[in-house]
């Protein structure tokens, strides 16, 4: 990319140019100077986004709860973005970046937007970006930005200082009284779901 493309590409994304939206959160991966520009010219246009984070334990059904919140949303016509965190292999670097087949649904929705992220190595249930990429979908005029965070466990708490309200969902069956006891997980959630509650446990969970 040329330099000095940044603030460039960050105006086509702000003019609604899908294309232009997801180069720019690549070079907001990617961590540039071009990218630290391109941010500080987006910050006047944020703060207008409602940030929603959902995290849990792996498997509690954080995707299909996204899903499901953006397709609601899209019913009483709110624009969507969602960042969808998956962890990446301590082996080989590299990450799935499964989320968005749960989230077909949305595909081909113009009011929705998805973007797939992986962690690099961070902690605390983010990829290092991703505060950042929100701001990017804030400014581009999302109305609620869905953030899912990697299947999280007692210490992955990185999404309360994110996201406006934070979704905690637990399963029956992940563990005692003692566990949640302890988990500070716990202690983030505005909303806490009780999902798969058709399951044996649900009662005391």
């Amino acid at each position: 990319m040329p330099e000095g493309a940044a603030p460039l590409i960050a105006t086509e994304a702000l003019n609604g140019n899908r294309y232009a939206l997801a180069r720019l959160i690549s070079l907001i991966e990617d961590d540039g100077a071009d990218a630290r520009a391109a941010l500080a010219a987006l910050y006047p246009r944020t703060g207008q986004a409602h940030i929603v984070g959902v995290t849990g334990a792996p498997g509690s059904g954080k995707s299909t709860l996204v899903n499901e919140l953006a397709k609601a949303l899209r019913a009483h016509d709110t624009t969507v973005g969602v960042v969808a965190v998956d962890p990446s292999s301590p082996f080989t670097g590299g990450a799935l970046l499964g989320d968005r087949v749960r989230m077909r649904d949305l595909a081909g929705d113009p009011g929705v937007f998805i973007r797939s992220m992986a962690t690099r190595g961070s902690l605390g249930g983010l990829a290092r970006a991703t505060a950042d990429v929100v701001k990017v979908l804030d400014a581009a005029g999302f109305a609620v930005v869905l953030v899912e965070t990697v299947g999280a466990g007692q210490a992955e708490v990185d999404i309360a200082r994110t996201a406006h309200t934070t979704i905690v969902i637990e399963a029956p069956g992940l563990g005692d009284e003692v566990q949640a006891l302890k988990a500070g997980l716990m202690e983030i959630a505005d909303v806490l779901v009780v999902n798969k509650a058709d399951r044996p446990g649900a009662a005391n969970t």
